[in-house]
């Protein structure tokens, strides 16, 4: 497990925030992860990757979505998954937190994480915040929809047998958390159909937010404005101590 952890310079007992990372390799943000702990977070920014969050490459392939992916047992995302998991074991241990909320957040690639992560572990999650996330209807292709990241290859039975196992879609019934999942509605990347699939998958309260002009968040940032408001508002809400209670869409 590889992550940059902050915490309030005061003393106390805080709630948690584990930031899960989007596709790609890379240096962590640490002025990001402070800027957190800042505002009253404990905070866990994890690497997606077994290398030092300071370092920008590591010996990490650049095609790792594709490392193992014929079989569950060596694709590159069953590391991934259960890194994210020692991860929120870990900050289980740790004095400063107040024993009642772990938040996790991300977007793409940190959003697919952190709804797996969710169902892997839902009795220790208050709320879930993701945007565009991807790994969902990782199968799209074989049905007619546009299948987005990883971008597993339609065209090998393996391949896509084994993409269901880490597809989002095969977490969702277990998340006990409140959701808000953010999706854009050109999103080529994180396609919408994929995660409206996931939240109907869901048992608990979830809070769909439609970006209608935003394609993947990099592409369109300028159209994020819904996501930006809500879930400022959510985490402060949850920073305070209060409960995430999803919108229901009308």
């Amino acid at each position: 497990m590889r992550r940059a952890f902050a915490k309030p310079a005061r003393e106390g007992k805080f709630p948690a925030l584990i930031l899960l990372q989007y596709a790609g390799v890379y240096a962590l943000n640490a002025k990001g992860v402070a800027a957190r702990a800042a505002e009253g977070w404990l905070v866990i920014d994890v690497d997606s990757h077994d290398k030092l969050p300071s370092d920008a490459r590591g010996d990490i392939p650049r095609n790792y979505a594709a490392v193992g992916n014929s079989d569950r047992e060596t694709s590159y995302f069953l590391n991934m998954y259960l890194r994210d998991s020692r991860a929120l074991d870990w900050l289980t241990t740790l004095p400063e937190w107040d024993g009642k909320t772990i938040v996790l957040m991300g977007t793409s690639m940190g959003g697919q994480q952190s709804l797996a992560l969710a169902g892997l572990r839902p009795e220790k999650i208050t709320a879930v915040l993701v945007c565009v996330p991807a790994g969902a209807d990782t199968n799209g292709d074989l049905h007619g929809r546009k299948a987005g990241y990883p971008n597993w290859p339609a065209g090998d039975p393996k391949v896509m047998n084994t993409a269901l196992y880490f597809d989002t879609v095969n977490f969702a019934s277990r998340i006990q958390a409140p959701v808000l999942a953010a999706m854009g509605f050109i999103d080529t990347t994180s396609p919408p159909a994929g995660i409206w699939t996931e939240l109907n998958q869901m048992k608990g309260p979830h809070e769909p937010l439609p970006m209608i002009e935003s394609e993947h968040n990099n592409l369109t940032p300028d159209k994020e404005q819904n996501w930006d408001v809500r879930s400022k508002d959510v985490l402060a809400v949850l920073l305070g101590g209060g409960a995430f209670r999803p919108r229901e869409m009308k």
